[in-house]
């Protein structure tokens, strides 16, 4: 099933049949409607005009559907399938992304399997839905621009996103959910994406570090502590020593994430390839920022180790 199919916004929908019956009534109440005859002409329509009188057409649409406003379900049906493109679009990136990138809060589902694609086609379906409802018509005028950014932070709010749960909750951003390390969570064999050392996200980082025990082998040999525990350990000291954010440390972590899938990267730029083009280019959609931004970010956290480790490790003179 597509976003549309799981709005019930396809070729049968009963909302839509309904928006087309009241499309003549709509453009008598809002002339800005009046830009095509019939509800089926929006479509191809607003592709054909700039955003400002796209725009336009659209604030009518959420004005009709906003609960403050028309309260008309049939006009939120009309503005969501409007909208299908860009949600679509939306739906079709974070089916691309790793299901460990964007599960992290949910139930494990395979690779490429259909469960995992539906599963994002519900989470995008459900929040343009919300978003529709709740455009504040009043104040914006970028209809679908806002519409669509605010379905995306807000499914990747949903899924657990640190970076964006982190904006909404910080106390929920930073809590370890030690419930998802049950059995079978971290089974030994083929566990796939969903192994711990597969998953240096934040929270997940969190839990390892309160719990080192994941990462060591049950043997009495495992006396030298990992390099995912010394990197977690390290990336915990600097921030409740404030020498980061728990920002930066999501961050950090992600380059680590990103660098270490890329067979060749550039040294160039220094911090062992960590800031390499292709790096910050992967990460940059992980964090909801441009590439320059990953860089310096990115950049400025790893000076800020470097000057402060010293203290940690006892060489400060």
């Amino acid at each position: 099933m597509s976003v549309g199919d799981q709005l019930g916004l396809d070729d049968n929908s009963e909302l839509l049949d309904q928006a087309r019956q009241k499309w003549l009534a709509w453009v008598a109440v809002d002339p800005r409607l009046g830009v095509v005859e019939e509800f089926d002409d929006l479509r191809a329509w607003l592709p054909s005009v700039d955003s400002a009188a796209s725009d336009e057409v659209l604030l009518a649409l959420a004005m009709l559907a906003a609960p403050d406003g028309g309260d008309d379900i049939a006009a939120a049906a009309a503005l969501a399938k409007c909208l299908l493109p860009g949600a679509c679009r939306l739906a079709g990136w974070l089916s691309t992304l790793p299901p460990r990138e964007v599960f992290r809060d949910s139930q494990p589902v395979a690779a490429g399997s259909w469960s995992a694609v539906e599963r994002i086609d519900e989470l995008v379906a459900s929040q343009l839905w919300i978003e529709v409802r709740t455009f504040k018509w009043r104040r914006l005028r970028k209809v679908a621009a806002n519409i669509l950014i605010n379905t995306r932070v807000g499914v990747l709010r949903e899924v657990g996103d640190f970076f964006y749960v982190s904006r909404a909750d910080r106390t929920w951003a930073n809590t370890t959910l030690v419930e998802s390390f049950s059995s079978g969570d971290l089974a030994d064999g083929d566990a796939g994406a969903w192994s711990a050392a597969a998953m240096p996200t934040e929270r997940v980082a969190g839990a390892l570090f309160h719990r080192p025990e994941i990462l060591a082998d049950a043997g009495p040999e495992q006396e030298e502590p990992s390099a995912t525990e010394e990197l977690l350990e390290l990336l915990a000291w600097a921030c409740e020593n404030q020498v980061i954010s728990a920002a930066d440390r999501y961050l950090l972590l992600c380059l680590v994430d990103e660098a270490d899938r890329v067979e060749t990267r550039n040294l160039a730029r220094g911090y062992g390839g960590l800031l390499s083009n292709e790096v910050s280019s992967r990460v940059a959609p992980r964090v909801g920022v441009s590439e320059a931004t990953v860089r310096r970010h990115g950049s400025r956290s790893m000076r800020a180790l470097a000057a402060a480790v010293p203290r940690k490790f006892g060489h400060d003179e």
